[in-house]
């Protein structure tokens, strides 16, 4: 798998653990220092990404909630749409950053 689509995914998943902690905040629970090392980790993520691609997740995060999204059956799950199979039979997908040509989101393809 290609490096940046790597940290682009580790980007998003410490998104969502940070979106967690923010919500038991809200509850009434105090979880301060979890909330430091994940936005740690998140720095360095974010430093080994291309300043291209960094700009782009956090725009695609602003607009969209999630940014990258999987492929699964050649359906791109941000927006629901096919993708056509000219670009769903390509060998190698994972090996470089690529994105919807609905949405505009990164997308993986996942594989069981």
């Amino acid at each position: 798998m290609n490096k940046q689509l790597e940290f682009l995914i580790m980007l998003h998943d410490l998104d969502l653990l940070l979106d967690e902690i923010n919500h038991e905040k809200k509850a009434g629970f105090e979880i301060k220092k979890h909330k430091e090392e994940l936005q740690t980790a998140r720095e360095k993520v974010k430093k080994g990404l291309e300043v291209i691609l960094s700009n782009k997740y956090e725009r695609l995060s602003k607009r969209y909630g999630k940014a990258i999204v999987p492929v699964i059956d050649g359906i791109c799950y941000g927006c629901f749409v096919t993708l056509p199979s000219a670009f769903v039979v390509r060998k190698n997908k994972n090996e470089e950053v690529s994105t919807c040509q609905n949405c505009g989101r990164f997308i993986y393809w996942f594989e069981d």
